[in-house]
């Protein structure tokens, strides 16, 4: 069976059209305390910056990772999620969105 490598694009903002796409804070947890982890930033499309807003949305949508992660945190369980990937990421009405633990612990970029 072959296996996909996770995409990846770029990740400079400069590239995208501010027209369209936006960008905010991300956090990725290693635990579901939620006390382990950083904040990233990610390139989201204008109609998912409306739901970045929106203190009631639960969606996920998908957006670009502008960090390479684990490098100054020093969470090496970050190491190879890196700018540019595309990754899913979850509301939480009035907190910050998250990259859903569940994906962060299957590490698809390390396949």
């Amino acid at each position: 069976m072959r296996i996909k490598l996770l995409p990846t694009t770029y990740w400079e903002f400069k590239y995208y059209n501010p027209k369209a796409y936006g960008y905010g804070d991300v956090d990725v947890f290693l635990n579901e305390s939620q006390d382990i982890g950083e904040r990233v930033v990610c390139i989201l499309r204008k109609k998912d910056m409306l739901k970045y807003n929106d203190d009631k949305c639960t969606d996920i949508v998908f957006g670009i990772l502008c960090n390479d992660c684990g490098v100054h945190s020093g969470l090496v369980d970050l190491t190879g999620l890196n700018a540019g990937q595309i990754v899913p990421i979850q509301f939480n009405k009035e907190y910050n969105p998250t990259i859903p633990l569940e994906w962060i612990e299957k590490k698809f970029w390390n396949l």
